[in-house]
């Protein structure tokens, strides 16, 4: 993270303002760290600005009371999983790691035991919600600390929507269907991301996987994304395509947003960032705008994913218990509800004691997200959290499979056949 000078001032600011807790709480808390300990965190891109002011400025508070330097190293979300290949491989590296979606489970082995921290936690503002538990947990224990949700809803221009003849957002996936054949034909097509998109583009694949009843592996961890169901998604979205915006097999994160703020595009799934970058920039699209929960397919059920972000500690580190009161910090009243109104609805809280948050009543159009999770699926549904299926998301086979067999470069079943080759690998080996 770049200390910028605006950074390092509304660091200062607030960590005058949370020294006295913040020592108060280090007199107190269960956790004394090292002497001498220094720390590094590495942690995804910031995206919204005041969720970056609102995390320096409570490390300041917490190096201030506790005397351990902590540092910030900051990736795109698609690169730390390959940063921790790295770490790992020299054991040395990053202390504590914000890890993105399922980048926890590659690793879960090589990361110590945090059910310290979340006891503690749950103890003060639980219980944690079920989709925090679903990342967070594996094989009965606490290798990662959930730290955000995050959702990603459709967003919308409400004027075209009515323009091509909807009054309100589709429900289902036929009703999707029309409203972008409607839309394409008004000159403001769809568009969903189709290229190694981490965020928007996991979440647009596995939600349309699901919500045909499509499996990456079954309840009993066997590979199954070759099927029936599969497929009639695969046909889906060849149905879909022709209608959505050109280049999409080119989108990557934010991809997306910036078709829909240049009027490219009336529909996209998106995060709460585009409404806030509408605000700034582009104040008539922000008006215009809303956000709905995705469609339900033939499923007949809600099956939305979110990105869980979550925090754990390398083995391989010299200060755990510096580490275990950073990340312990970092999840208290009042930091945490800090960082959620920072993030102007990027996150949702993990912790159903911090679910109250003023941000989410603030402006009808980020209500939505203060529940983002709570219909949402982890990345390796039905099964428990394993490696596996982390390794299937990190290295984008369900959005591959679509992208190539939606856009007719590649016959559907042999697009099915060969993500299917791939999941099986990461299973055997994972």
């Amino acid at each position: 993270m770049v200390l910028t000078r605006r950074r390092a001032l509304v660091a200062g600011a607030a960590s005058a303002s949370l020294l006295d807790w913040a020592n108060a709480w280090a007199a107190s808390q269960p956790f004394t760290p090292e002497k001498g300990a220094q720390l590094l965190l590495l942690r995804p891109t910031v995206i919204q600005p005041g969720e970056g002011d609102a995390l320096a400025a409570n490390i300041a508070a917490f190096s201030a009371a506790t005397g351990v330097s902590v540092q910030t190293e900051t990736y795109p979300p698609e690169d730390i999983p390959g940063r921790n290949v790295l770490y790992l491989a020299n054991t040395a590296g990053a202390d504590v790691c914000w890890a993105p979606g399922g980048t926890a489970h590659l690793v879960n082995d090589r990361m110590i035991n945090v059910s310290e921290i979340t006891d503690y936690l749950a103890s003060k503002y639980g219980p944690w919600t079920p989709l925090a538990r679903d990342y967070g947990m594996q094989y009965g224990r606490w290798f990662n600390v959930p730290a955000t949700i995050t959702g990603v809803p459709m967003a919308y221009r409400v004027s075209w929507l009515r323009q091509a003849g909807f009054e309100s957002f589709p429900k289902t996936t036929d009703e999707l269907v029309r409203l972008c054949q409607a839309l394409k034909r008004i000159g403001h097509p769809a568009g969903f991301a189709l290229g190694r998109s981490f965020t928007e583009g996991n979440c647009f694949a596995y939600w349309l996987l699901w919500a045909f009843g499509g499996q990456v592996a079954n309840e009993s961890n066997r590979p199954a994304l070759e099927s029936d169901r599969t497929l009639a998604a695969i046909e889906y979205l060849r149905q879909l395509y022709p209608n959505l915006a050109p280049g999409i097999l080119g989108w990557k994160d934010g991809s997306g947003s910036a078709a829909f703020l240049a009027g490219e595009c009336g529909l996209t799934n998106a995060t709460a960032a585009l409404y806030t970058q509408a605000k700034r920039t582009t104040p008539a699209i922000a008006a215009d705008m809303a956000f709905a929960p995705m469609p339900i397919g033939p499923v007949g059920m809600p099956t939305a994913m979110a990105r869980v972000d979550s925090m754990m500690i390398y083995r391989y580190e010299k200060y755990p218990q510096a580490s275990k009161a950073l990340i312990t910090f970092l999840m208290e009243a009042p930091q945490y509800p800090k960082l959620v109104t920072g993030a102007a609805g990027f996150v949702t809280p993990v912790l159903q004691g911090f679910g109250n948050n003023p941000l989410f009543q603030s402006d009808p159009k980020l209500t939505w997200f203060a529940t983002a999770g709570q219909d949402a699926r982890p990345l390796c549904w039905p099964q428990a959290a394993n490696q596996g299926a982390a390794q299937v998301f990190a290295y984008f086979v369900v959005q591959e499979m679509f992208a190539a067999a939606g856009s007719g470069q590649a016959e559907p079943r042999v697009a099915m056949r060969r993500a299917q080759q791939q999941v099986e690998r990461f299973y055997r080996y994972g």
